[in-house]
């Protein structure tokens, strides 16, 4: 079974997850992260309702490779001659 961003449970902020909640919840977000390419840390900050900083984490704990961010550094028209 494939992982869903859309199936990734919410989280009331401030509850604090400990123990079974927060092994499940790992789970869950990095099983959802490494099988689609195109869901990035911000898209299950919004669809969990947890901070970017949380999610980072959580993926970090789960020993998942963060892949490197999306789209330009450089500003349009910024490059010198």
């Amino acid at each position: 079974m494939t992982a869903k961003l859309e199936d990734l449970p919410r989280v009331p902020r401030g509850k604090r997850l400990m123990g079974k909640d927060r092994e499940s919840f790992r789970e869950s977000v990095s099983n959802v992260y490494e099988s689609d390419p195109d869901v990035s840390i911000r898209d299950i900050k919004d669809v969990t309702g947890r901070s970017f900083g949380f999610i980072r984490k959580i993926l970090i704990e789960a020993g998942v490779e963060l892949r490197s961010r999306g789209g330009s550094n450089r500003k349009p028209g910024a490059m010198r001659s």
